[in-house]
């Protein structure tokens, strides 16, 4: 972090703490020390519902509540106004937030008298924090979730885009990082098997575990609108430079095929996306925004469509349509680490002219629809509660 962001966010600090004389830590006084303790630091308050990883990260926490242990959320920066600070609080999660009491992190963290495990949640997290709470507190397992490869999603980048010198440099900074850094961590959190087994190159395996994205059916199967009942198609996506491309292509070189013989087909984008694109002007083409309840759009809709050509990790967009019973169509990449089988749980293919093939017969086809319909449920086993629960048990 740069000096001046430094002495911005110390101001920044200083300010907010003399308006909000905030003197407690939410929860603080449901700490029970007979139970074992568990901190997740964090370089941003994970929120649930505008990204995937924060849901998966919401799961993970409320398992290890579910264990009987003492869950502390700790991120810098934060203040007891944060709306996600009251939701946190409301499931009885321990929230550091800034103080007049405690300095910092670490001296807040000073006050507890035992700590089990401390979660770092990607590889920032991991650089700024591991170094300081290793010393503070040695006897404390290390545990380095890893959310998805970084140095890998960059590789891929750079790929297709081999000029571009800020790819190169944040791949080096990433591959530090996961490779080398990562060994001091006591457990590495791989997000699926294959991630697991790429990482087999530079880890040792018995320090790896998998956790991947939580997914179970968000509705019953016999209340989901028919084929008939829908229309249109869905992207969900954050302001992540994987799904920028992802829309880009949709875009520039799906959708004119697609709307060449269903011209009456909108395409409907959830989530921040629209901040880093300006390009885009479509009657047909709806940028939404943050929606807070996107129920309905997974109902309404009669197609999920995921046209990634990189990134890496599991893919929360694609889990939460088969939540709600919503077929897919999507990439290699896409698909990737989740199980699938082409034309059986989802439409998988990296042609361009092959996905608007896809689109338009999946999107006409009601045999098909329900095909890929019907098997959502399977696909979401791997996915289960049950599954991250066994994992938590036997760390």
């Amino acid at each position: 972090m740069g000096v001046v962001k430094k002495i911005k966010k110390y101001f920044h600090k200083k300010e907010k703490l003399k308006q909000l004389k905030t003197e407690n830590i939410p929860n603080l006084n449901f700490f029970d020390s007979d139970k074992r303790t568990i901190v997740f630091v964090s370089g941003a308050l994970p929120t649930h519902d505008k990204d995937s990883g924060s849901n998966r990260l919401l799961e993970i926490i409320l398992a290890f509540k579910n264990q009987n242990y003492n869950c502390i959320l700790s991120v810098e920066n934060v203040f007891e106004n944060d709306k996600y600070v009251q939701f946190y609080k409301n499931l009885g999660i321990i929230v550091y937030v800034e103080s007049n009491k405690f300095k910092n992190l670490t001296t807040f963290l000073g006050s507890i008298k035992t700590i089990d495990y401390i979660w770092f949640y990607g590889p920032n997290t991991l650089k700024t924090h591991l170094e300081n709470l290793s010393k503070r507190f040695p006897n404390a397992k290390s545990i380095f979730d890893m959310v998805d490869i970084h140095f890998l999603r960059y590789k891929r980048a750079i790929e297709l885009n081999p000029s571009k010198i800020s790819l190169k440099k944040r791949y080096n900074k990433y591959f530090k990082i996961e490779t080398q850094l990562a060994k001091k961590a006591d457990i590495v959190v791989a997000i699926s098997e294959k991630e697991k087994g790429f990482m087999h190159k530079y880890l040792p395996e018995s320090n790896i575990i998998i956790i991947s994205n939580v997914h179970y059916p968000k509705v019953d199967k016999h209340s989901v609108p028919t084929f008939e009942e829908r229309k249109d198609i869905l992207f969900i996506g954050s302001a992540h430079t994987p799904n920028i491309d992802a829309v880009h292509y949709l875009y520039n070189k799906i959708m004119p095929l697609v709307w060449k013989k269903l011209p009456e087909i909108n395409v409907n984008i959830i989530g921040n996306v629209k901040e880093c694109i300006d390009s885009i002007n479509h009657p047909n083409f709806h940028f939404l925004g943050f929606v807070e309840n996107v129920e309905s759009y997974f109902f309404n809709s009669r197609l999920m469509v995921a046209p990634l050509t990189y990134g890496a990790g599991v893919k929360g967009k694609i889990g939460q349509a088969f939540e709600f019973y919503l077929p897919v169509v999507t990439t290699s990449i896409g698909a990737e680490g989740m199980f699938l089988i082409d034309k059986i749980n989802a439409d998988i293919t990296d042609d361009t002219n092959e996905f608007a093939e896809r689109i338009i017969n999946t999107y006409s086809n009601k045999s098909h629809w329900n095909l890929l319909s019907n098997n959502s449920e399977k696909s979401l086993y791997p996915f289960s509660k049950e599954k991250l629960n066994e994992t938590i048990i036997d760390l």
